[in-house]
């Protein structure tokens, strides 16, 4: 496409993301997802980080306005079959993923000395409450950290979703870099939702209630 060109390199990609969310290039510029659907700044920054080390995952095109056009490639992860597993949770009942198709699964994976994952922690929990009372909406929180660990740590931290530690074989069946990692399984088992941080949550929360709806 004429015009048209791939943004690959890190300091490139952080830059665009830096401009994004401050507002910077938001008069000239269009974002677009990889079907061609407008999204806002934070959706798209979320998108982009959601796997942040993935190459040419921009499409930048001037269109014949003078307009510039960011297109972000698809999540790779989105569609895919999510990995079964079965773990403990932190107070010691057992959790099979088996035993969740028809639900929803919403997954944080963590680990205590994360500050990322201490900054959102709090809205995670604002989102869970929202689907208080529900249950075919299921919320795991998973992290390698020891379970005795993760108990004291909750203890003047609330984190509300159920926790799963010493979980470094749950979390090597899923590909990722870095932390956190917000994930949502379809009833029947798909991923359709991959993010790291989130600026969106009203995306979040709207992929939640759009497969609870199915």
């Amino acid at each position: 496409m004429k015009g048209a060109s791939k943004i690959g390199t890190g300091f490139l990609v952080i830059a665009v993301v830096v401009c994004l969310a401050s507002g910077a290039w938001a008069q000239r510029t269009v974002l677009v997802d990889h079907d061609g659907r407008a999204i806002s700044d934070n959706e798209f920054v979320d998108i982009r980080m959601a796997n942040f080390l993935y190459p040419d995952a921009t499409i930048v095109t001037t269109l014949p306005d003078g307009t510039v056009q960011m297109r972000v490639q698809k999540i790779p992860q989105e569609g895919m079959s999510a990995p079964e597993f079965n773990a403990v949770t932190a107070d010691g009942k057992a959790v099979d993923t088996a035993d969740l198709k028809g639900k929803v699964v919403v997954l944080n994976f963590w680990f205590i000395g994360c500050p990322a994952c201490r900054a959102e922690r709090p809205l995670l929990n604002d989102l869970k409450a929202k689907f208080a009372g529900r249950d075919d909406v299921v919320f795991l929180a998973v992290t390698y950290d020891k379970a005795s660990a993760v108990r004291r740590y909750l203890e003047k931290q609330p984190f509300d979703y159920t926790q799963i530690a010493d979980a470094d074989d749950v979390l090597k069946k899923f590909v990722f870099a870095g932390y956190p990692k917000n994930i949502v399984i379809s009833k029947t088992g798909q991923i359709v939702y991959w993010r790291s941080t989130v600026k969106a949550w009203n995306v979040f929360e709207a992929k939640i209630k759009e497969e609870s709806a199915k």
